[in-house]
């Protein structure tokens, strides 16, 4: 209902924008206003930091080279990449030949703009992906409002661009904000909205087109889609200490997609504030909360998540673990500092860390990025930043062959990165194993390692200041796989035996409290029987299971828990089981015909915790990220015998590579 209503209202608006009175546009004004522009070039001749460090990262930058030479498409849904890659170019050589005065750069910049509004005859279509031809039409767009202050861009050539721009680039952004590719509007992720805003703002700067750019602007406030402000923040969380953080849509799916929307929309609203409307400030701030909240999660501090659905039933329980910490792909945080914290005075601790341990910002695929140079707004605002504090906390924990290694983030959270050490003990011979660089991930799984040797780890914290002393030292012996502990057996289902081609092997070891290891080839689970790698063990009456789903390698195409009345491939079976990202509950109800699966998670990454209970003849299915909150999925009723067998599974693809499925913390009581 709150769509609907979101998107009547839109509509509303959206009809009612042709009729608003004309307004006067800024130029430039897309990004950056020409007081903007003023600035770069004066503290860059003045040689003053922040600026200076970060002009002389963009010169290095491939991208901004004045021999760059464009590979335009008549189609640009040939290759969004492609298009990307080459408005990237545009602007960075625009922003060079500005600061610098040097015109071989104006001219590559033309250069790009002009082959492509020359090659550029149809509305794209993309094979995959439509909506995301938004990130490269708004690039060119934002490319081109720089540029156009430039005398070397003949009127001819620059009204051919915004021909491209209105005939046959807009039409993919409008349309796709219209109808989403007639799939459901909340399907969508808010980055792909936050893409088409984006566009459509910037074309109607670009262009003076006013019921364009007001199609943005009230799609931000009032779109139907994810992508509208307070759909791409659903929920506010108030803190103790009176902050409000707002939980981004895409935060329960990965950090790099939550960090990409928080970029994007900072964008759209720049690009609203240099034409004198302040959606900053729209909704009490709600970018800022999600900004905050993204920041928070990713420099590893812990947020709150509240469950989130939507009408394909993605059942998001907790904040995503991919990507945790990938700060250095999205180099979006200078600009929401800046505005807030710097121009406003609205304080944005989180986003002004994250600001801190990038600066100066360098560019990437999908964001500009070097805001150090372009939205700095004044040098007292960035002092150095100190060393990071040694990392404490440091564990190694044992298992089949691999180490476990984490610490807590540094105190202060000041790095932006680590630096891990290993050496076998005794010898204090450390060797450097992992370093991480813009990246505040504080684990790392050691896998070149043999089994019965000892070994000691120590890690340091990183920032631009330099590097930490190291932590304490902690150890670790991998171990080898043993036999499976009395009562467990492995099988494969169906009573039939290992071959080449369709085998089961189980391992087990004591270490990370409990550590089973299935090896299976070629394996299958379906309506009339199944072939399935098993370990188990016979259990007699109401039981819980628990495990840590921790690893697969090679052809792994589900693995969990599952509890079966019997041995033999038509036995009645529940699973719990994680199929590439999607935690479903399988059941497998062969005697009454029925089959079917409930989704847990649909954003789940491993490591992650399952528990499968039975209580009398309904089995209840758990997940949780850290084996401690635990997230209902569904409860099956099926009638089995009082004596089943219950255990670990995994079903393995190919008959050519062998399949590797670990688990452990498990627990069968």
């Amino acid at each position: 209902m709150k769509h609907l209503q979101r998107g009547l209202l839109w509509l509303v608006l959206l009809c009612c924008a042709s009729v608003m009175q004309a307004r006067d546009f800024v130029h430039p004004g897309g990004l950056h206003t020409r007081a903007d522009l003023e600035r770069m070039k004066q503290m860059v001749k003045q040689g003053e930091h922040p600026w200076i460090d970060a002009w002389e990262v963009l010169q290095k930058d491939p991208q901004a080279q004045s021999d760059f030479k464009p590979g335009p498409l008549a189609n640009m849904g040939v290759s969004r990449q492609k298009a990307s890659i080459d408005a990237h170019a545009a602007y960075l050589n625009a922003i060079r030949w500005y600061i610098s005065g040097d015109e071989a750069y104006a001219r590559c910049a033309i250069n790009i703009c002009n082959a492509w509004s020359a090659a550029v005859n149809q509305v794209p279509r993309a094979r995959q992906d439509q909506g995301l031809l938004g990130i490269p039409i708004g690039d060119f767009a934002m490319a081109a409002e720089v540029l156009r202050v430039c005398d070397l861009w003949k009127p001819a050539d620059f009204e051919r661009f915004k021909n491209m721009m209105t005939e046959y680039l807009y039409p993919v952004c409008h349309d796709f904000l219209l109808h989403h590719s007639g799939g459901n509007m909340d399907y969508w992720w808010a980055n792909w909205d936050a893409a088409n805003i984006l566009a459509v703002v910037a074309i109607g700067v670009l262009c003076d087109n006013e019921e364009i750019y007001n199609e943005g602007v009230n799609y931000y406030k009032y779109g139907p889609g994810s992508g509208s402000i307070c759909n791409a923040v659903p929920i506010l969380h108030r803190m103790d200490d009176g902050t409000v953080l707002g939980q981004w849509q895409e935060s329960g799916r990965d950090q790099a997609h939550a960090q990409l929307g928080v970029g994007f929309l900072g964008n759209v609203c720049q690009i609203a504030w240099n034409q004198g409307d302040d959606l900053f400030a729209f909704a009490d701030n709600r970018l800022l909360a999600g900004a905050e909240y993204v920041a928070r999660h990713n420099q590893l501090r812990g947020v709150p998540f509240t469950f989130y659905n939507n009408s394909h039933n993605m059942r998001n329980a907790w904040p995503a673990t991919n990507a945790l910490g990938s700060v250095g792909e999205r180099p979006v945080w200078e600009l929401i500092y800046n505005h807030y914290e710097v121009l406003k005075g609205i304080p944005a601790p989180y986003s002004r860390r994250m600001a801190e341990v990038l600066r100066p910002e360098h560019g990437s695929k999908d964001h500009f990025g070097y805001g150090t140079l372009t939205f700095t707004l004044k040098p007292s605002a960035f002092p150095p930043l100190d060393l990071p504090a040694v990392p404490k906390g440091l564990v190694a924990e044992a298992s089949v062959g691999k180490v476990f290694v984490s610490w807590e983030p540094s105190e202060g959270f000041r790095a932006n990165g680590y630096v891990l050490q290993r050496s076998e003990s005794g010898k204090n011979q450390f060797k450097d194993i992992a370093v991480y660089r813009e990246y505040l991930l504080n684990n790392y799984t050691d896998r070149d390692v043999e089994n019965g040797v000892s070994y000691d780890y120590r890690v340091a914290a990183v920032n631009q200041r330099g590097q930490s002393g190291f932590s304490a030292v902690a150890q670790a012996v991998p171990t080898a796989c043993a036999d499976l502990p009395e009562g467990w057996s492995c099988t494969l289902t169906g009573g039939l035996r290992n071959t080449d081609s369709c085998f089961a092997q189980g391992g087990f070891a004591s270490c990370a409290k409990n550590t089973f290891v299935l090896r299976g080839k070629s394996s299958r689970q379906a309506k009339d029987g199944d072939v399935l790698p098993f370990i188990y063990r016979k259990v007699s009456g109401n039981f819980t299971l628990i495990a840590r789903l921790q690893e697969r390698e090679g052809p792994v195409n589900e693995m969990g828990l599952m509890a079966r009345a019997g041995l033999e491939a038509a036995s009645d079976a529940v699973t719990l089981t994680l199929g590439g990202r999607f935690t479903r509950m399988w059941g497998w109800n062969r005697s009454a015909g029925r089959f079917h699966n409930v989704p847990g998670n649909v954003y789940t990454w491993l490591p992650s915790y399952y528990k499968l209970v039975r209580v009398d003849d309904v089995f209840y299915a758990y997940e949780s990220a850290d084996g401690e909150t635990w997230f209902f999925v569904h409860a099956e009723r099926m009638q089995m015998p009082a004596e089943i067998y219950v255990g670990l599974t995994a079903s393995f693809g190919g008959k050519e590579h062998t399949g590797v499925a670990g688990f452990d913390h498990v627990l069968l009581r």
